[in-house]
């Protein structure tokens, strides 16, 4: 019995893994780019930042986002490609207008949607009926509770068109990656920018606390030789803060996925 009970147990995140299939994509390359930022910010804090003799506080935590960064990625990384890989094969079939092609890849597109989700086998499914071709054994125990329409969210984070696409003219597809990086990079941008002005970010000295704002224009000034104090009371928004929020906003809004009404106007 105590046996059984510790066999089970130890699938608890098994089980809990193979529930969430249909987010497995997004939670991979959540996971790869909190790796990948752990790792950048090392190496900006130790090679470019002067963080030794700057911000001494700082060596623990920077040495601990570079190890645990690196094993994040060694660990997440070559799955998400895997999973990244597998969703760009089943995009390139569920664009295939041949009967006898889609039947001739039958096998690989099916185990690509079962890797993706019920969300991708319903795509999957729906490409099928439209072509006249019945769904193999993997789909049959099943079949009609997958589902061809993703929620709100999950529509903006998948999408494969988008109004940023539409507007540089691209008839392929997004790269997957790039849209959920500038997603994630939009986000990341505003929110720093509004904690900076209403907040603040930065210290006026080392042991003080972060309760002042950066003038990212006078910071930018900075850059090119001009004098003039960095640091601010909030709430503090100068222009260049203020027109960054305005831009990733922008950026943001555009990466909204088509309407489908659109895709339909297109199409005829």
């Amino acid at each position: 019995m105590a046996r059984r009970d510790k066999k089970q147990s130890g699938n608890i995140f098994s089980k809990w893994w193979e529930e969430r299939r249909d987010q497995h994509l997004s939670i991979l390359f959540i996971l790869s780019m909190v790796g990948l930022g752990a790792f950048l910010w090392s190496l900006v804090f130790f090679m470019m930042l002067d963080g030794v003799t700057e911000m001494p506080e700082l060596i623990g935590l920077s040495w601990f986002f570079a190890i645990g960064g690196l094993i994040l990625l060694g660990i997440v990384g070559p799955e998400f490609f895997r999973y990244n890989e597998q969703l760009t094969l089943l995009r390139e079939i569920l664009e295939l207008e041949s009967r006898a092609e889609i039947q001739r890849r039958r096998k690989e597109a099916e185990e690509a949607a079962s890797l993706l989700g019920t969300i991708y086998q319903g795509k999957l499914l729906h490409h099928y009926k439209n072509h006249g071709i019945r769904a193999g054994r993997v789909f049959a125990s099943a079949s009609t509770n997958f589902v061809t329409q993703e929620s709100g969210i999950a529509s903006w984070w998948n999408a494969e068109r988008t109004k940023l696409s539409e507007n540089l003219g691209m008839d392929e597809a997004i790269y997957p990656g790039l849209h959920k990086s500038l997603i994630v990079g939009s986000i990341t941008g505003i929110i720093l920018l509004l904690w900076n002005s209403l907040f603040g970010i930065a210290r006026m000295t080392t042991d003080g606390s972060r309760d002042y704002s950066i003038d990212v224009l006078a910071w930018f000034q900075g850059i090119f030789g001009s004098d003039g104090g960095v640091l601010v009371e909030p709430i503090s928004f100068d222009l260049m803060s203020i027109v960054l929020i305005i831009g990733l906003g922008s950026l943001l809004w555009y990466t909204r996925p088509m309407d489908s009404l659109e895709f339909s106007a297109e199409e005829e």
